[in-house]
């Protein structure tokens, strides 16, 4: 058999894998009034199928897959031009239908026609070739011989062709000798090969898109598409532009393409696909075949660059791109040998195609004939643009193509608009910083920074201290604080609270002053905090079960005036020189004092004054102080108790450490309403006590899984508050099910905030993945901002940022604060902002939505994998209550390893020792793309938690050798085959592959495996072990184990 170029041996690959698609269709479609001869026409096509003999060509494979191709005949070529009948209105659905026609091409030629009768003068031709025959440039000579042929025929004559065209197959001869002669290491092909290895290394894969929906396992390639038309006017302000810049017209579209792409969060680095024209010189331009291939040129946005500068980038991409232009993509693709999924395109996901004309000029005689643009109902790309200049070049008509699986029509229609707005404001202010581009409208801008975050309230200006004292006269014999068997009343926590503050203020502290607050939990910790508060002075949390270092950095840092504590903790305390005041020898208990002065006059306090310093995990760095005034919380008590429908005679648990500020809305919203607080060790105490009934508890959902589970039937509480992480639907269905008369709350907010923001769940709720955070509290404001800082359309995924009553910044640290409370653009003059570092986007409702850290993502083979998608996928599975996903270290190696550990909603129980590793791979693989399905699974009977109730991923364990595919043994290479079948297709796979020995987890393309070679593998199995394994199969299913076990469900 002949050999095919290397265009056309990727093409058949894919063919191979995905099996007939239209997705590489070329369509020439002429629109044609007047008298048609259709029998001439037919004739015509006929006989330029039969000049070009790629056209006739079908593609077999020898005995080791190998591609090659065999030419039909002349005298056995079946081709038919039929007549299709079609009403005028709906001609472009019968040209849409024709060029969507899905060739088999071991079967079928590459090429196929009709013609499309709409009136009697009215008709439309439709030629459609293969992208393995033709590429767009090979319309033009198709065009002018079926011009020639169909004036031949008329005249009931052959076609008298001037010339014959080069044949296509001498073309893939050559390219295969010059790589052949360049392949030497000081050779051409090695010189291209070593710079696109450099420019593409570490590309992202697949490139984060505005997508209204999860990437499934594998592409379906259907696409859709929606119209684009640059007016006039934009067209020459784009071509101004361009050449001020001295770049083409293609240069500021595309680099337009990636702006907007950059502002709807895919990022800073953006790899595009453009066309690249490779037809050797002049002697090829009249033969027929797929010389275009495909360049990739990476948009480098880091920095913050103007508009102008990004141009000056792409040129340069652009020339040295054509420096080095000999490489075919194919090749690229081998020598890069990114990881193979059949979720996404290789390298891009993102095409831009800018030509100049709608198609090749046609003159028929006796017809008036236009050329038409017609496209596929298939596409390869995630997302592609398509530009076509106008015949007079004034204005330019495309459309943008979208993957079904991943956009709906209003999501391409609106990511359209976003490309014409970008494009008119970096052609009317070309020095503007790409992160400043505008892509927003003024209604979408008004609901983003208005509507949604419109939250003013009225806030009494009043301290902490003051917010409670009502509560005081109010119903002073009722219960304050529990804790265990002790108990104070309202009045008994208001005299033991101001006899602390005159000891405290007899001891010099007063406003803005310090107290270190190290007490263990019990009902005299609820006293001093309002004591110190009552005092004037700010507490300093001290929690004495944390690491010595961290303790003796955060007393030196905050240098609190005193600590109050009692003899036992102190002596847990690191060396200090601070003075202690021991609370059991205040005397706080003692007899009310009435006598005049027994309340001193106190310093003034002010809203403004310091609360609280407050230490944050560190968990990236030294622990940082944030201080919190008295206003922040009174703002933020007050709204969480009519979120939650705090009263008097209400029950609150307080199970939070005080180093949380968690602790701050458990005490002051019970207390500022006369509830009860009841302190308690932690909310794992309630699972101990076997029963528990209150108004309200806080808690992370990691940790209330748990004691829901120790609690069932026997846990009642009116409102249930989480927050500190994720809350999943799967979680959040679990409580409901277990309370059905328990309202849930999901709160979010951080240190330098307190609380932002709650989302109330509503009865029937039902989603997939996290439960939404809600909207900002009264005085909040909450923004999702790109990464110029301005708003990111609804539904576009960017950083999260918190404005209004937020903390004061970072203690003695003026840079970080600098660096993280920014100033709001957005807000009343004066006011900041704080950075979370959180990704969130607004859904469709209105509600936020946390999608985890903006830098929680993972990179595994080049691919970047977001693990919250995985854990949602995981924690579907009826069996499974929590999951988490890590990265760790491959045994053997320097590469990564994802582990998914996941709790089991009955730990211990039958179904739980159902969720092998086996079953969890084979439930995930028909939910996620290959590449991220875990190579590990661990089942955990809970997950660690840190002192802060959060997830502790330091110490999640390693997982066990041979915790992969399934099944028993030592893990490695090492683990038998169950099966006959396992053990045959792991030696297929080491013959192939060329290997010593492949275990039957080892991952084909993780062993130097390629689509060739996937095809081979494909082969041989069918020739050798008698076996049907479809090439998709060896990439749904790459060890040995999982394809025996996909040939079972097949």
């Amino acid at each position: 058999m002949n050999p095919l170029s290397l265009a056309q041996r990727r093409l058949w690959l894919i063919h191979r894998i995905h099996g007939p698609s239209a997705m590489h269709n070329i369509p020439l479609v002429l629109r044609m009034t007047g008298p048609l001869e259709r029998a001439a026409l037919g004739r015509a096509v006929r006989d330029v199928v039969t000049r070009h003999e790629g056209l006739r060509t079908l593609c077999a494979e020898d005995t080791e897959g190998v591609p090659g191709r065999y030419v039909v005949p002349v005298s056995e070529l079946d081709l038919d031009v039929p007549l299709v009948e079609s009403e005028p209105e709906r001609i472009s659905d019968a040209v849409a239908a024709q060029a969507s026609h899905r060739f088999d091409l071991t079967t079928d030629i590459p090429v196929r026609a009709a013609v499309i009768r709409c009136a009697p003068e009215d008709h439309a031709l439709v030629v459609v070739v293969h992208g393995i025959a033709a590429d767009e440039e090979s319309l033009r000579p198709l065009a002018e011989d079926l011009a020639v042929a169909y004036a031949a025929r008329r005249e009931g004559a052959a076609p008298d062709w001037t010339d014959a065209p080069v044949p296509y197959p001498d073309f893939a001869l050559w390219q295969r000798k010059l790589l052949a002669e360049e392949d030497g290491p000081r050779g051409v092909h090695a010189r291209d090969t070593a710079f696109w290895q450099a420019e593409l290394a570490g590309v992202p894969a697949p490139l984060p898109l505005p997508a209204d929906r999860p990437r499934p396992p594998e592409a379906s390639h259907r696409a859709g598409r929606v119209p684009l038309v640059v007016d006039e006017g934009l067209t020459k302000a784009v071509t101004v532009l361009a050449e001020q810049r001295g770049v083409g017209t293609d240069a500021v579209l595309r680099a337009a393409l990636a702006v907007v792409l950059h502002q709807l969060g895919s990022g800073a680095d953006i790899p595009i696909g453009c066309p690249a024209a490779r037809r050797p010189d002049a002697a090829w331009a009249h033969c027929v075949g797929p010389f275009d291939d495909t360049w990739v040129l990476r948009a480098d946005l880091s920095g913050n660059p103007a508009f102008t500068d990004l141009l000056e980038r792409l040129r340069g991409k652009a020339l040295a791109a054509e420096a080095h232009r000999d490489l075919p993509f194919a090749s690229l693709v081998d020598a890069l040998a990114p990881q193979r999924s059949l979720a996404h395109h290789p390298l891009f996901q993102v095409a831009f195609d800018l030509r100049e004309a709608p198609g090749p000029a046609v003159a028929l005689p006796g017809l008036t004939v236009t050329a038409r643009t017609a496209v596929p109902d298939s596409t390869p790309y995630d997302l592609s643009l398509r530009l076509r200049t106008t015949a007079d070049g004034s204005e330019i008509h495309g459309t943008v193509a979208y993957a079904t699986d991943l956009f709906d029509p209003a999501g391409a229609e609106y990511l359209a608009a976003c490309y014409l707005r970008a494009l008119r404001h970096v052609t009317a202010e070309p020095g503007v910083r790409v992160g400043a581009v505008d892509v927003l409208d003024e209604a979408e801008r008004r609901r983003l920074l208005v509507d949604f975050v419109d939250t003013a309230a009225p806030t009494p200006p009043v301290t902490i201290p003051q917010l409670v004292a009502p509560q005081f006269a109010a119903a002073p014999d009722a219960v304050a604080v529990v804790c265990g068997d002790v108990s104070l009343t309202y009045r008994e926590l208001d005299e033991r609270t101001d006899r602390l503050a005159r000891t405290l203020l007899a001891a010099g502290v007063g406003p803005e002053s310090v107290v270190g607050l190290a007490l263990p939990r019990s009902a005299d910790l609820v006293v001093a905090l309002l004591g110190i508060l009552k005092s004037g002075a700010g507490y300093l949390p001290i929690d004495p079960r944390y690491p010595s270092r961290r303790l003796d950095h955060l007393l030196q840092d905050a240098a609190p005036g005193l600590i109050l504590t009692d003899a036992e903790t102190a002596r847990s305390l690191p060396e200090h020189a601070i003075t202690c005041l021991l609370m059991e020898t205040l005397g706080l208990d003692g007899p009310a004092d009435d006598e005049p002065g027994a309340r001193p006059a106190r310093p003034p306090l002010r809203p403004d004054n310091l609360a609280y310093l407050m230490y944050t995990s560190g968990s990236t760095g030294t622990p940082k102080g944030v201080a919190i005034s008295h206003a922040n919380i009174v703002n933020g008590v007050l709204r969480l108790a009519a979120t939650v429908h705090m009263r008097p005679g209400a029950r609150m648990l307080a199970s939070s450490s005080i180093n949380f500020d968690v602790s701050v809305f458990e005490v002051f919203t019970a207390l500022s309403t006369g509830a009860t607080v009841e302190v308690v060790r932690d909310v794992l105490e309630l699972g101990e006590r076997g029963r528990w009934s209150g108004t309200v508890l806080h808690t992370v959902p990691s940790v209330f899984a748990e004691v829901l589970e120790q609690l069932q039937g026997r846990l009642t509480v009116d409102t249930a508050v989480f927050a500190g992480e994720k809350l999943t639907a799967a979680l959040a269905d679990k409580v409901r099910t277990a309370l059905p008369d328990t309202t849930l709350v999901n709160a979010y907010g951080q240190t330098e905030s307190f609380y932002a923001t709650t989302y109330t769940v509503p009865d029937g709720w039902r989603g997939a993945g996290g439960v939404p955070i809600g909207t900002p509290l009264g005085n909040m404001r909450t923004y999702v901002l790109g990464p110029g800082l301005v708003p990111v359309p609804q539904g576009v995924v960017g950083e999260l940022f918190v404005a209004g009553a937020v903390g004061r910044g970072y203690h003695a640290r003026p840079g970080q604060t600098a660096e993280r409370f920014l100033a709001d653009p957005f807000g009343p003059a004066g006011e900041r902002m704080y950075r979370t570092g959180d990704v969130a986007r607004w859904n469709a409702d209105g509600q936020l939505e946390l999608l985890g850290r903006d830098d929680g993502q993972m990179k595994l083979r080049g691919i970047r994998i977001e693990p919250a998608e995985i854990e949602s996928a995981l924690v579907t599975h009826p069996d499974i209550a929590q999951a988490v996903v890590a990265l760790r270290p491959a045994a053997g190696s320097g590469a990564g390893a994802l582990v998914a550990y996941v709790v089991p909603v009955e730990p211990g129980g039958e179904a739980a020792a159902g969720l092998t590793a086996r079953v969890l791979r084979r439930y995930v693989a028909d939910r996620l793309p290959t590449f991220m399905i875990p190579s590990a699974f661990v089942v955990l009977d809970r997950l660690p938690l840190a002192p802060n109730g959060k997830l502790d991923r330091a110490a999640l364990p390693a997982p066990r050798r041979g915790a992969g595919s399934g099944g028993d043994g030592d893990g490695d290479h090492g683990r038998t085959p169950r099966t006959e079948r396992e053990g045959a297709l792991a030696a297929l796979f080491a013959d192939v592959l060329q290997r010593e020995g492949v275990g039957v987890d080892d991952h084909f393309f993780d062993l130097g495996g390629t689509s060739q070679l996937a095809v081979r593998l494909s082969v041989r199995a069918h020739a050798e072990l008698g076996l049907r394994v479809p090439v998709r199969a060896v990439f749904l299913a790459p060890t040995p184990a999982l394809l025996s076990d996909h040939l079972d469900s097949v």
